[in-house]
């Protein structure tokens, strides 16, 4: 019995320790299960919210892009502009007067382009110049051989082409040449003869050497006088076929063409028919004056502000409204005592040879470091108001059709309005007449004056 009691005793304390020793195993275990699954469970929570928001979004699109949304209009946010911004360069609509050929010819229209000036603000000088020849483009017309003058077939003035015949001289002195020149060549023949028989003679024994070299000698002698002649005959104004062509005496003519060395136009003239002339003697002068020069005197002063190289306009009274762009070409390292000036000269090209030789001209030097700026111009006969506006009228290829354009003018200077705004040089614009065409204007448009 107590065995028993005793056995039932050890079991008891054996299932305590046992329960003692496992539960902090068991502890320990629930603990790392916790640990583990709490990060899962953050993750789980933020999947979650972002598949909500998601599927949020995905409805709101759906839901503006429904078929039956697509007609309702959606305000465009106040920060963007829906008008269109004009193109630059676009003119307003311009206003036209149509005229009938009645109206056009009872209204005397003369139509002009509009012409330039160097504007004023940019140019640090003006200057008095006198518009001369460019001496590099002048050749003088000289006969080689004195004579009679037969005739002259050029005037002062008239425009010429290089080689074209101007005078023509009768001339002795030419004749003689021409004479001689047919001997020598006949001589030069029979020596050339002479020396070939010398040779043949000689090669069998029938002729000395010293006949051989006298023939040699007369051979070369001949062919050195045909040589001079030839030159001479040129150098007096045959021309290179003329004497290929001398072969016997009746072909000899004292008479001599003098051509134009160059292309241009006589701009002096000191020979006329019959007149008896010398050698050497000047009877004509080409010019091209297709580029002249313009000589002007530049005070001391203004003299560093001058730069060969550098641009020039000049300008004329009798031609109002037209611009001729040069470079000084040359300034004179010598200064006039007197006047305290050196010589300036300006090479510009001459379109039409508008400028004329000895002509008075403007001369605008552009300021140093500027470029040189011109503005447009129109004659004060060109400008009508219309509604306390300035306004020309426009020709247009229809010759009954004319445009109303409005300009923006600066004050008027000999007869002209610079033209600040509206209009380009080379714009045809109505002159003559244009009051009787602001006349019609205001006939046919009663409801546009104010």
């Amino acid at each position: 019995m107590s065995e028993n009691n005793q056995s039932e005793k050890n079991e008891k304390i054996v299932k305590k320790m046992t329960t003692t020793s496992e539960s902090p195993k068991e502890e320990t275990r629930v603990t790392q299960v916790r640990r583990v699954s709490a990060p899962n469970r953050n993750k789980v929570a933020v999947v979650a919210i972002v598949a909500v928001v998601a599927i949020a979004g995905i409805a709101i699109l759906a839901w503006l892009l429904w078929p039956s949304q697509a007609g309702k209009p959606v305000p465009a946010p106040r920060s963007i502009s829906v008008e269109e911004p004009a193109k630059e360069g676009r003119r307003p609509t311009e206003q036209k007067l149509i005229l009938t050929a009645e109206q056009l010819q009872r209204a005397g229209i003369k139509v002009e382009p509009v012409g330039e000036k160097a504007a004023p603000e940019m140019t640090s000088q003006m200057a008095t110049g006198v518009v001369q020849p460019n001496a590099y483009h002048e050749t003088p017309v000289i006969s080689l051989v004195s004579g009679i003058v037969r005739s002259v077939r050029a005037e002062l003035g008239q425009a010429v082409g290089r080689g074209q015949t101007l005078v023509v001289i009768s001339s002795n002195e030419l004749a003689e040449t021409q004479s001689r020149y047919v001997t020598a060549f006949a001589e030069l023949d029979e020596h050339h003869r002479h020396h070939l028989r010398t040779e043949k003679l000689l090669a069998i024994g029938a002729a000395s050497r010293q006949d051989f070299e006298m023939a040699t000698t007369k051979l070369k002698t001949a062919e050195a006088d045909v040589a001079n002649l030839r030159q001479k005959l040129l150098l007096l104004g045959l021309s290179p076929q003329r004497v290929n062509g001398l072969n016997a005496l009746s072909e000899v003519s004292s008479e001599v063409a003098i051509p134009s060395p160059a292309s241009g136009s006589i701009t002096t003239r000191t020979v006329n028919p019959g007149e008896v002339i010398e050698a050497n003697k000047e009877l004509m002068r080409v010019t091209d004056l297709s580029s002249v020069w313009v000589v002007c005197q530049v005070y001391e002063r203004d003299l560093g502000r001058v730069v060969v190289g550098s641009g020039a306009s000049v300008t004329s009274d009798a031609y109002p409204g037209r611009v001729f762009r040069g470079h000084i070409s040359y300034v004179d390292p010598r200064l006039d005592p007197a006047t305290r000036t050196a010589q300036v000269r300006i090479e510009l090209a001459n379109p039409g040879q508008a400028l004329k030789i000895g002509m008075y001209v403007n001369v605008a030097f552009p300021t140093i470091g500027g470029a040189e700026n011109t503005v447009p111009v129109a004659p004060v006969a060109a400008v009508q108001n219309i509604n306390n506006q300035q306004t020309v009228f426009l020709a247009t290829n229809d010759p009954n059709v004319f445009v109303l354009r409005p300009v923006r003018l600066g004050p008027d200077s000999n007869g002209f309005y610079p033209v600040l705004e509206g209009l380009a040089v080379g714009d045809r614009i109505v002159t003559e007449g244009s009051f009787l065409l602001r006349a019609e204007w205001l006939k046919t448009n009663p409801s546009n004056v104010r």
